[in-house]
């Protein structure tokens, strides 16, 4: 057990903690998010501010914010990847904290869960694609 394996698992518990903080901190309004005191947050993705195009990920945001405030209906038609990404996102966070609590042997260094981790990524990649292709 290493201590760098184990301060990446904190970071990646951190920056899980973060987005989902972040999507319950926000507000959803109809097909925008906006700041808690109703300001919009506009158009965050810089390559469909380059290309005019939306991206893998365009509407994971919106669709983490939909869920975070309990409208899954929302939450798959703004990304239908969101959904499992969030899933995977919460589950991660609870895994390496029960890990770190127990001081086990850190995540990242376990294959079960960097191949779930990989294949959690690709799903959302490849469902991303279809949304942008259909777009």
């Amino acid at each position: 057990m290493t201590s760098r394996a184990r301060l990446f698992d904190l970071g990646l518990a951190a920056l899980a903690a973060a987005q989902l903080g972040a999507s319950a901190w926000l507000v959803p309004v109809g097909d925008r998010v906006a700041l808690r005191g109703g300001e919009s947050l506009g158009g965050l993705c810089w390559f469909r501010a380059v290309f005019d195009l939306d991206c893998p990920f365009c509407g994971m945001t919106r669709s983490f914010v939909a869920l975070a405030h309990g409208d899954l209906a929302s939450a798959f038609r703004f990304h239908p990847a969101g959904p499992l990404l969030f899933a995977a996102m919460l589950a991660g966070f609870v895994a390496i904290m029960m890990v770190s609590l127990r001081r086990g042997r850190p995540l990242v260094e376990r294959r079960r869960f960097l191949l779930a981790f990989e294949t959690v990524a690709v799903v959302c990649l490849v469902l991303g694609v279809f949304k942008m292709m259909r777009s």
